[in-house]
């Protein structure tokens, strides 16, 4: 039998004698780990103002089509309202009025009377809404301030399509952003964003058939919605859509004749809380046929043949084609005229001394087909974008690029 020998033991428990350098400790170890979680803590701005001083504010106010939705822009300016009522007398505010593009609507100032003035006579805009220009420019404003609290309140309904992805908008150390949403948390909205004509002839009269283009932005589907046609303030005739949520669709009319030289319609589809893109308005006009002078050497008929035939078979626009020799061209000419094509020949004598160049400065269209017969004498050069040079054969070898 083996007895194993254990050696004696003692222990004295201890007692804590400096209460106060351990609560001291412990709050350093707690103060550690507050800094390194960086608390965000929100204050009022009385307060906010009365521990660090001036506050130098950009407003960014969103008034894109998009925010006409609804009660949107009266809650948005009542944000801003709300922004500005709140400054202390040394605080500075700047109003930004944003879009597709931001413009300062009013500059920096601590008057708080005319702040609310500058909101009350903002309106919605028909832009879309970008939200990079708005964030450079408030950017570039609190840069210049030597104000050392800087803060951008950013009042929005915050459209998906408003962010490119490229805005790079870096702030610095010590600039605060604020987002005010006005979003509301479900949309209905049917929109005419398109409309087109299809043009055909009948008996001497020219028919036009309209079909509209319907966009569902909303969460729900619309059902049974009305899509109403109207031709010189009379209804032409009202068709029903449904439109899945999300979703796009069409609707088309039955041909009317177009009877005056132009005629104003729109088309009206349902009705919800963004009226403004439940329109679209249009004007139709005649088709004309475009009055185009094909000039070639006179000699050389058929060279222009396939050319006046392309252009004859085309519809949307028709295309009255008239050949005519360079060398019988006259100034007049070029008045009737909307298009001229110079079709591998010489410079028509009658084009000189600035006619041509008027012409085109008027609004004509020149189309210069070169060749081994084209000219071009030096005075005339800046109308032609390029050098006339010797001829290339390509048939045969080697292909070109231009």
């Amino acid at each position: 039998m083996f007895v194993r020998r254990i050696p004696y033991q003692s222990v004295r428990r201890r007692r804590i004698r400096h209460w106060g350098l351990l609560l001291l400790r412990a709050a350093a170890i707690a103060l550690i780990v507050a800094a390194f979680a960086r608390p965000f803590l929100r204050q009022g701005a009385t307060a906010a103002a009365a521990i660090g001083g001036a506050r130098e504010i950009v407003v960014l106010l969103d008034d894109s089509a998009s925010m006409g939705y609804g009660d949107h822009w009266a809650r948005a300016q009542d944000a801003a309202r709300s922004v500005v009522r709140g400054m202390t007398p040394s605080d500075r505010a700047t109003l930004v009025l944003f879009g597709r593009n931001a413009e300062e609507n009013m500059r920096a100032t601590a008057d708080r009377t005319r702040l609310e003035a500058a909101i009350t006579r903002s309106k919605v805009s028909s832009g879309a809404t970008r939200f990079g220009p708005a964030l450079k420019l408030a950017e570039s404003i609190l840069g210049r301030s030597p104000i050392k609290r800087r803060e951008v309140v950013l009042i929005s309904d915050f459209q998906r399509a408003g962010w490119t992805g490229s805005e790079e908008v870096h702030y610095p150390d010590g600039m605060t952003i604020t987002a005010v949403s006005v979003a509301s948390p479900k949309t209905a909205n049917l929109a005419v964003p398109s409309v087109s004509f299809a043009r055909a002839s009948f008996s001497g009269q020219e028919r036009i058939t309209v079909t509209a283009g319907l966009s569902n932005k909303g969460d729900d589907a619309v059902r049974d919605v009305p899509v109403t046609l109207t031709i010189d303030g009379h209804e032409i005739q009202t068709e029903r859509a449904s439109v899945a949520a999300h979703a796009s669709g069409s609707v088309t009319f039955t041909q009317f004749t177009l009877t005056g030289p132009n005629a104003r319609g729109s088309i009206h589809a349902g009705a919800d809380p963004m009226p403004a893109d439940n329109n679209f308005h249009f004007v139709v006009a005649p088709s004309a046929p475009v009055s185009l002078a094909l000039v070639d050497a006179g000699d050389r008929s058929a060279s222009s043949l396939f050319l006046a035939k392309a252009l004859a078979i085309g519809t949307t626009p028709t295309f009255q084609v008239e050949s005519v020799a360079a060398t019988r061209m006259t100034p007049a000419a070029f008045d009737k005229r909307s298009v001229v094509v110079l079709n591998d020949t010489m410079f028509p004598p009658a084009a000189g001394g600035g006619v041509l160049k008027r012409f085109v400065e008027r609004g004509g269209g020149l189309l210069v087909i070169t060749g081994e017969h084209t000219t071009w004498p030096q005075g005339e050069a800046d109308l032609l974008p390029g050098r006339l040079g010797a001829t290339i054969d390509r048939t045969s070898g080697r292909s070109g690029t231009l």
